[in-house]
């Protein structure tokens, strides 16, 4: 085994040992719905916790993001009791009926719900069915009479949690607040990246059937294709009701159903919401959920009462019919229960990813409504003329595959612990370049880009956000590859941005055959006739700079994949290629009026943060003075209060406008590159604080979206503020205010910049590379520069004074021995000391 080898495994081994249980820091009493000021310190109470009348409770604060296997330890209790538990990423959130969700764009592994009602009747240990994503409030309420005692509360974890002071990497400078910013991406990334096996099935399968709790309907995978069929299958009701989901497309709208028992006293909760689920009934919504508390449209249609109790425990026969005029039936029993028409409520069947598709087409899935339990057995579907398509009785753990609720069985980073808790393809763009500077997890990366390439299909093309809770086997079914064409892209430069800070040949090795291939596509997507990029997507437009851009970045920073790999016909191959493409934007896509590259052909006059970004990232920009200038010059036109608008398009009085901090952080590291300090620090100061400067919403973690009006979360309590696409300080603030940046690839030749311009009066990092650890630090007293390097063996580099490089340096003293002018100052590996008078500079 190599020394590389023991390094990685070791890093791995120290972060399982931090498995633990996560517990709250802090305890404030409260009311039911009436959150006390979290820093009101007269409102603290400790451990044991006694609650004595319905209207007690607590809130707990773990002070930064948590997740996993939510648990209770109640010492005392007089009578049963049931407890309210909320759970919330921002504290407003425990306010609100439902916590911060739901959760109904995916199963992820995890509650869909952020609320869940406990029935205490002893003393013990009591812990939830689901595990929790990611939050850092939580509530406790007491609903009922009675008296009981809570020793302690927290989180089974599901995540490795590590202090961000002892990870690997790290970053600390004299402003305070860019050290915060700085923890913020590593936080993200360890709460996003979960273990092999860390995330168990959602669904119990047992010789009865499959035991469901409260949760999105999973969807089978092999009924997307499916229309005008029968959905039949039995189940019984061991609390509340049944739900299931029909006709549900790849977007994964769709028909959602509920049947509820009639409610029995002893099984059913004090804040069973009657008016979602009255007893006796089916509810019937369209979309993702029932309850609209989200981005997700959701529609509650109707209700329809049954015409006899439908009693828990015990099971009964449903047969439901979906044709495509949009006539929905449902039997229970052999008796019909609901009969309408879905186009008296206005509800359209088109699958907008197949139009061809007949309305109604989509596939069945099974999941009751919150603190709802049930069982569900004997699968059939059946086409109109009688055929079965499909039998399963749901006894054999192979189904939980099909249905997306297996367990995990990789090692995988995740877009978000809270949701959407999938494999976004894109995404990972920042996570690759912030996990070696912080946590270091090869296994993180390697995790994630293996399970993308063993869903890949035969076009090259990656899918585009694989769930956790499946098998490639399904991946011809429920794979999504062209949804964002330019997350093709982005993920061609996750896996080559990690190379180029590793240098990991090992990793490139591995995965090159597959990145070859997606590479080979995202060619082919060239136009022979203008010499763009036939890619649209998240970033912008196709033949449009953005998208054509990243792709000449992608085919360059390829290329020296390729190049280390002694593959010379492929580096050849892409760096013609982009050569070629750059010179296509240079020629269609500059405005010579506006003085910036367009977003598209069909947009000439508008343009945006992305085009802006991969301009000067790809080189494009870079090479042209006169053009790099005019485009920063031209990126005020987009600031707003935090940060960057997208384009030239959107408002900038529109108080709904949110600010991408993943946009933005492509932005941070071109203004890195150009020497745009000034841009640079505005989006720092002014971004990436609004993350940080309000407990209420802070998580130690970078946000998904920020509110250009408020600052605050830019999709309200849906936002996840813990996803590592909006960390990219955490790589960028090493390299250019500590200063330590890799020239030859992880790191085995590197240059030290200290980044005086940001107003900081001493810098310092750690990088973990492949050759041990290399660290910098530097100080500006006065006139005087010090600057401390600790290089490994086996690289070398140099130190250079910002903008001085290429010209004669001042008076400088590298361990003791003076000297004059030069270029630069040459460095081996071990301690080195380099101190510069800059008067003379």
């Amino acid at each position: 085994m190599g020394n590389t080898e023991v390094m990685w495994k070791l890093v791995a081994l120290i972060a399982y040992l931090s498995f633990a249980q996560a517990v709250p820091k802090k305890f404030t009493s409260t009311k039911l719905l009436n959150s006390p000021d979290p820093s009101d310190t007269e409102s603290l109470v400790s451990l044991p916790l006694q609650l004595n009348s319905p209207g007690q409770g607590a809130i707990l604060d773990y002070g930064h993001e948590v997740a996993g296997t939510p648990y209770l330890m109640v010492t005392a209790i007089d009578q049963p009791v049931q407890l309210e538990v909320r759970y919330s990423e921002e504290l407003s959130g425990l306010d609100s009926p439902f916590g911060d969700g739901p959760f109904p764009f995916s199963v992820g592994l995890s509650s869909t719900f952020r609320t869940e009602t406990f029935n205490v009747t002893s003393p013990g240990t009591i812990h939830s069915y689901f595990i929790q994503g990611g939050q850092r409030w939580q509530s406790i309420s007491q609903l009922t009479e009675g008296t009981l005692t809570i020793a302690g509360a927290g989180f089974e974890a599901s995540i490795q949690y590590q202090n961000p002071e002892d990870l690997p990497g790290h970053f600390e400078c004299s402003n305070s607040a860019y050290n915060e910013i700085w923890k913020l991406g590593a936080l993200a990334s360890t709460a996003a990246c979960v273990e092999a096996g860390s995330q168990r099935a959602t669904w119990e399968i047992t010789p009865d059937g499959a035991l469901i709790h409260g949760q999105k309907p999973a969807l089978s995978a092999l009924g997307n294709t499916f229309s005008e069929y029968t959905l039949s299958f039995s189940t019984k009701i061991l609390r509340g009701g049944a739900g299931w989901a029909q006709a549900q497309t790849p977007s994964l709208t769709g028909l959602q159903l509920l049947l509820t028992s009639e409610l029995e006293e002893d099984t059913t909760f004090v804040n069973t919401n009657t008016t979602i689920t009255p007893p006796n009934s089916i509810a019937l919504a369209y979309g993702y959920s029932f309850v609209n508390q989200s981005t997700l449209p959701s529609f509650y249609l109707d209700n329809f009462e049954i015409p006899f109790a439908i009693k828990e425990d015990t099971w009964y026969n449903i047969d439901a019919t979906l044709l495509s005029d949009s006539t929905l039936t449902v039997a229970i029993d052999g008796t019909e229960a609901l009969n309408v028409s879905l186009s008296d409520y206005g509800v359209s069947l088109g699958n907008q990813y197949d139009p061809t598709a007949l309305p109604g087409t989509g596939s069945w899935g099974f999941g009751p409504w919150v603190d709802q339990v049930a069982l569900y057995a004997n699968i059939s579907v059946a086409a109109q003329n009688g055929t079965e398509l499909y039998r399963n009785s749901l006894t054999d753990e192979a189904v939980l595959a099909e249905y997306g609720v297996a367990r995990n069985n990789a090692t995988v980073c995740l877009d978000g612990p809270k949701r959407d808790r999938l494999v976004w393809l894109g995404d990972f763009f920042h996570t690759t370049r912030i996990i070696p500077a912080s946590t270091a997890r090869r296994d993180h990366v390697l995790g994630t880009l293996q399970l993308l390439l063993d869903w890949q299909n035969e076009e090259g093309l990656l899918p585009i956000d694989p769930p956790m809770g499946t098998d490639p086997l399904y991946a011809p079914q429920v794979g999504g590859y062209l949804g964002l064409a330019d997350y093709q892209t982005l993920g061609l430069l996750a896996f080559t941005g990690y190379f180029e800070l590793t240098g990991d040949m090992d990793f490139a090795q591995q995965l090159w055959p597959g990145f070859q291939k997606q590479t080979s596509w995202l060619i082919s997507q060239i136009n022979t006739t203008t010499g763009l990029a036939e890619i649209s997507g998240f970033t912008g437009p196709a033949s449009g700079t953005a998208t054509s851009a990243m792709l000449v970045q992608a085919l360059n920073e390829a290329a020296t994949v390729a190049t280390a790999l002694n593959d010379t016909a492929s580096a050849k191959n892409y760096t013609t290629t982009a050569s070629n493409l750059a010179d296509a934007i240079d020629t269609s896509l500059w405005n010579e009026d506006l003085g910036i590259y367009s977003t598209s052909l069909s947009a000439p006059s508008n343009f945006s943060v992305a085009d802006i970004s991969f301009a000067i990232t790809s080189g494009i920009a870079s090479h042209n003075t006169t053009r790099l200038t005019s485009l920063l010059a031209a990126l005020e036109q987009l600031s707003l209060g935090p940060g960057y608008k997208d384009t030239s398009a959107t408002s900038t009085t529109d108080p709904t406008v949110n600010i991408s901090p993943n946009i933005n952080g492509f932005l941070l590291s071109a203004l890195m590159r150009a020497n745009a300090t000034m841009p640079a620090k505005f989006l720092l100061d002014t971004l990436w604080t609004a993350m940080i400067d309000d407990d209420a919403t802070s998580t130690g973690a970078s946000w998904e979206y920020v509110n250009a009006a408020t600052r605050g979360p830019g999709l309200g309590l849906f936002t996840s503020l813990s996803h590592p696409w909006g960390g990219a300080p955490t790589y960028i603030l090493p390299q250019w205010v500590a200063g330590v940046r890799s020239v030859r690839a992880g790191y085995e030749e590197w240059v030290i910049v200290p980044g005086l311009g940001f107003n900081v009066t001493s810098a310092s990092a750690r990088v973990p590379t492949r050759f041990g650890e290399l660290s910098v630090s530097w100080e500006a007293v006065g006139e005087i520069l010090s600057v401390n390097v600790t290089a490994p063996e086996g690289t070398k580099g140099r130190v250079e004074l910002p903008g001085v490089a290429g010209r004669e340096l001042g008076m400088w003293n590298v361990n003791g021995k003076d000297g004059k002018g030069g270029e630069k100052i040459e460095l081996g590996a071990g301690k080195s000391s380099v101190t510069f008078d800059m008067r003379d500079s």
